[in-house]
């Protein structure tokens, strides 16, 4: 009977420990919250060679954004670590966890700092006027209900141009540094421009500036 009631014991703490285990992906200590609005929220993610985050849970719509070449490995909760795989600056992708939410870890297998960025989509319908696609030297990388995400690159004095229209959008510099309105976005920062507001953007820097634009409807 002794043995039968830890055995009980053991079990029942082995289960609360996986579920405690099972964080929002908020709050999971790799992923520190830095933005938050009626459109997006913003965690910015490192991991060091050799860490492993704790599983936590993703539940809403993601644009993920890479910023380093580094190796990551992914593991779903009860199954195997997949082969890790390598990322590289720029490099973007978008998750339906709103409709397939997960829970896992990832795991840096290389041997330099993993940066990456997780932009949860916060709303959950576009607006009714939601804008038209941007037809200039903007580069169409991802195209969903809620967002689509564009890539463009600056030649050292070239200058984007992004029109007033009905869609905040979310600018993210993944190489180089670019310029708007005065502000220095670096590689790794970001700027939110709401809706209706028409923005410049310039490399006054030698070589080119990299960017990843999200255009939230």
């Amino acid at each position: 009977m002794l043995h039968t009631k830890f055995l009980v014991l053991f079990l029942l703490a082995i289960t609360c420990k996986g579920i405690l285990a099972q964080v929002p992906v908020r709050q999971e200590p790799h992923h520190k919250p830095v933005f938050e609005n009626d459109y997006v929220r913003i965690l910015d993610v490192h991991i060091k060679p050799g860490d492993t985050t704790q599983y936590h849970i993703h539940a809403a719509a993601s644009v993920i954004v890479f910023f380093t070449k580094s190796i990551i490995g992914v593991q779903l909760m009860g199954q195997q670590a997949t082969v890790p795989a390598e990322v590289l600056p720029g490099q973007t992708s978008f998750a339906a966890y709103d409709k397939k939410p997960v829970i896992h870890r990832v795991y840096n297998a290389g041997e330099n700092l993993f940066h990456v960025m997780d932009i949860e989509l916060v709303r959950s319908e576009p607006s009714v006027d939601s804008c038209t696609a941007l037809k200039n030297k903007a580069e169409t990388r991802i195209n969903e209900k809620m967002v689509r995400v564009y890539k463009f690159d600056l030649g050292h004095q070239e200058t984007f141009n992004l029109p007033a229209g009905s869609c905040a959008h979310l600018l993210i510099c993944t190489a180089g540094e670019t310029n708007s309105a005065g502000k220095k976005i670096k590689t790794g920062n970001y700027v939110f421009f709401n809706p209706g507001i028409q923005v410049s953007f310039n490399n006054t820097k030698p070589g080119h500036a990299t960017c990843i634009l999200l255009e939230l409807k």
